[in-house]
């Protein structure tokens, strides 16, 4: 499958996206031979790709769960001192990058990977992904409150709904959301008089953090990857 030179660089793990246009801008870049253009696309598992003359390898592909704890940044690099969820992975030599974000205080499950294709499967909101979150506020929701977030919240414009959620003690709850913006959840509760005192999301899809300690992580076995779309799977099974 074509794709855009830049992010088979940036995937091949060789530099950033941004780093890579400067290097084909400068024609350090070819494709089969021919020096490479800005838009141009190629297959990487038909062209042959060199950068500077070197030929590209692409590394084995990589999926990661990380516990995360709180005070680290979801970013490969972090602004002013902060530390990022990179400085966690310790022992891993290949490059990879954060599928989605969690706030600097969010705890709990984020995905690594080298793997393009699949963080955008799991970020983008046409597949429906659905992220499960432990809640707890500052207050106690009311029947009114549960049947806005079911019904629906406008956000950027933007009507946003829960899936689920379900109450689990004294201001806590279990919250089932597919939208994946910018700090929705906590955005969705502010919109009717809350605050997020703490959160942690448990699962993607039907993958569970399970008991995987805070700032650990390891790789994901095959069965576990299915398990992230396998929501997905079944609805597409039952459309067609």
């Amino acid at each position: 499958m074509k794709k855009r030179l830049q992010k088979i660089i940036a995937e091949a793990g060789i530099c950033s996206r941004r780093k890579a246009e400067e290097l084909i801008k400068k024609g350090e870049v070819t494709i089969n031979g021919k020096v490479a253009k800005l838009g141009d696309k190629a297959d990487p598992d038909k062209d042959e790709i060199r950068v500077k003359g070197k030929l590209i390898k692409f590394p084995e592909k990589v999926y990661i769960m990380l516990n995360k704890p709180s005070g680290y940044v979801s970013t490969t690099k972090g602004q002013f001192g902060q530390k990022t969820v990179m400085e966690l992975l310790k022992g891993l030599k290949i490059r990879v990058f954060p599928v989605g974000r969690l706030d600097v205080d969010t705890e709990g499950l984020l995905l690594l990977t080298n793997d393009g294709d699949f963080a955008n499967r799991v970020m983008h909101p046409r597949y429906g992904i659905k992220k499960t979150y432990f809640v707890v506020l500052n207050g106690e929701l009311s029947e009114k409150d549960v049947k806005k977030l079911k019904s629906g919240i406008i956000i950027d414009g933007k009507r946003v709904q829960i899936d689920s959620i379900e109450k689990k003690g004294k201001h806590k709850y279990r919250l089932v959301i597919h939208e994946g913006m910018k700090r929705i959840v906590k955005r969705l509760f502010e919109a009717i008089g809350f605050r997020v005192r703490y959160l942690y999301r448990d699962k993607i899809g039907n993958l569970s953090v399970g008991r995987l300690p805070k700032g650990k992580w390891r790789k994901l076995t095959e069965r576990e990857l299915m398990l992230i779309f396998s929501e997905d799977f079944s609805n597409s099974s039952k459309k067609s």
